[in-house]
């Protein structure tokens, strides 16, 4: 039996790239609706809060803390471990659960309930919204020069059609992903953003892959047979998608089940856009190298090939 790690398979992705592009389409069409119908659920990076920190004189897990804060409803505050000891918490309370001085009285009433006097409040730190409303901004800025330097790179390590082919599917996940998570309801928090401009990169990197042997090939056969040499190519780079973002998954996926409560929006935005990443990398970027490239082709202005 031919294991497709050493020897390429002869699969057909492009046969369907139809069925693959109204696939995206409805998927970005319908997180766009439930984006701007629905919103998200920002954190306390974009919509102030109140930050406390605590030391208790005993090691006490994140479980425990959370327990507690349940007994006044504050169960879905982030709670983040300060230091390697054991004994230390940050807690971190949304603007939208109230004002910081009832905040912090219901935090000390459940810690005090639970702990006895067993614990101190080293420190409190308040968020406003002016703040929250900064860091909106910036993670919206930081996303679009992300995509418009994307642009620009692919546009001169190869071809504008191979630019317009990368940039587009980037769109696309971190579209889907925001999608995602408005529907689901999870906190969007600077982690979250910070873990999409990740997916962007990773999945740049996928498509770049694709792209180079796609490039690679061109140069060895011209650009007659197009469709059947960026099929050859992703199967060429197939065994390589599939140990890479398979592995990746794995240890994403580890990460989400036991990374704890305040890792799970990080780890849930990583699993979301290395699923889509992939599929975008080989049913959405691919193919509109094809056909942008048959698009400039029948108006007589085919794209300069690649020399670089």
């Amino acid at each position: 039996m031919r294991n497709f790690l050493d020897t390429p398979p002869n699969i057909d992705f492009l046969k369907i790239k139809k069925q693959g592009y109204i696939l995206s389409t409805l998927l970005v069409i319908a997180s766009l609706v439930i984006i701007f119908t629905k919103g998200f659920n920002l954190g306390l990076d974009f919509t102030g809060g109140t930050s406390i920190q605590v030391r208790f004189v005993d090691r006490v897990d994140i479980g425990q803390v959370r327990a507690a804060l349940r007994l006044v409803g504050l169960e879905d505050s982030m709670i983040q471990a300060v230091g390697t000891e054991g004994n230390e918490y940050e807690i971190r309370v949304s603007l939208k659960k109230g004002k910081s001085s009832e905040i912090v009285e219901k935090v000390k009433k459940a810690l005090k309930e639970k702990f006895g006097d067993k614990f101190e409040i080293r420190k409190i730190d308040y968020i406003g919204a002016v703040v929250g409303e900064e860091l909106r901004k910036a993670s919206v800025y930081s996303i679009v020069a992300v995509l418009v330097a994307i642009l620009l790179y692919v546009g001169y390590r190869f071809e504008p059609v191979f630019a317009i082919g990368a940039v587009i599917p980037l769109f696309h996940d971190a579209i889907i992903t925001l999608g995602i998570f408005s529907l689901l309801g999870q906190e969007v928090n600077l982690a979250v953003i910070a873990a999409i401009l990740t997916v962007l990169g990773y999945s740049l990197n996928d498509t770049i892959i694709i792209f180079d042997r796609i490039r690679e090939n061109i140069k060895l056969r011209g650009k007659k047979n197009l469709l059947q040499l960026v099929n050859q190519s992703i199967n060429e780079n197939l065994s390589r998608t599939i140990i890479t973002s398979g592995t990746t998954l794995f240890s994403v996926l580890a990460l989400y089940l036991f990374g704890g409560e305040s890792l799970k929006g990080f780890a849930l935005a990583l699993l979301i856009g290395i699923v889509f990443g992939t599929y975008s990398s080989i049913y959405v970027a691919s193919p509109l190298v094809v056909d942008l490239e048959r698009f400039f082709r029948k108006r007589g202005q085919p794209a300069k090939e690649a020399t670089r």
